[in-house]
């Protein structure tokens, strides 16, 4: 449904019902969520639901850009200045990591609904391929600087080092293994460092 005018009260209704929404699909899955459920859980009136989404798909796809407009801010933040590559790979994982972490449910339904929706298969790339692009650009310019050997193809790096973290984030949330986030930031920097031959701290 293409977005129109809302007042502050139709804005309220809106985000009330895609937080809703959120924690429908994150507790039921895509398929199982019935929109009836999604209004139940906001407290609103079927009938509603249709003055601000077309379908259980329309609510989807706008729940998913939220989180994806969360997950672009992640990866748009600035790392500290002067910092040494290792700080540098430590904070960008910290953050992605607490980002995950925020969405994982959401995160998790769009993993699964993306093996059978083309549209939102793209929305899984389109956020992965900014997370790519930016490990890219690092590693380059580590090679340029003489910091990791130039002869790594960055771009296969930069994927093999992207998945890791993210399938990692997948497997840990989604089958609750008990590990704490502070251990798993660390574990996860240091791999990414040594795969790249950047010394890390002892």
């Amino acid at each position: 449904m293409q977005e129109k005018q809302l007042t502050d009260r139709g804005r309220r209704t809106r985000d009330n019902l895609l937080h809703a929404a959120a924690v429908v699909f994150a507790r039921q899955g895509f398929l199982d969520t019935k929109i009836t459920d999604i209004t139940t859980e906001a407290g609103t009136a079927n009938g509603s639901f249709y003055n601000y989404f077309d379908s259980k798909e329309d609510i989807f796809r706008a729940a998913i850009a939220q989180v994806n407009g969360r997950m672009f801010e992640v990866a748009a933040s600035r790392l500290p200045e002067g910092a040494s590559p290792y700080e540098r790979i430590e904070a960008a994982t910290r953050r992605y990591v607490e980002g995950y972490k925020a969405d994982a449910g959401m995160i998790m339904i769009l993993e699964q609904v993306a093996t059978f929706s083309p549209e939102f298969k793209a929305m899984r790339r389109e956020t992965r391929t900014m997370f790519r692009a930016r490990t890219e650009r690092g590693i380059r310019r580590w090679q340029e600087s003489g910091v990791i050997d130039p002869r790594l193809p960055a771009q296969v790096a930069a994927d093999a080092l992207t998945s890791m973290v993210s399938n990692f984030c997948y497997m840990w949330l989604n089958f609750d293994e008990d590990y704490d986030t502070e251990t798993v930031v660390t574990t996860l920097s240091r791999m990414w460092a040594q795969s790249l031959g950047i010394p890390v701290p002892d």
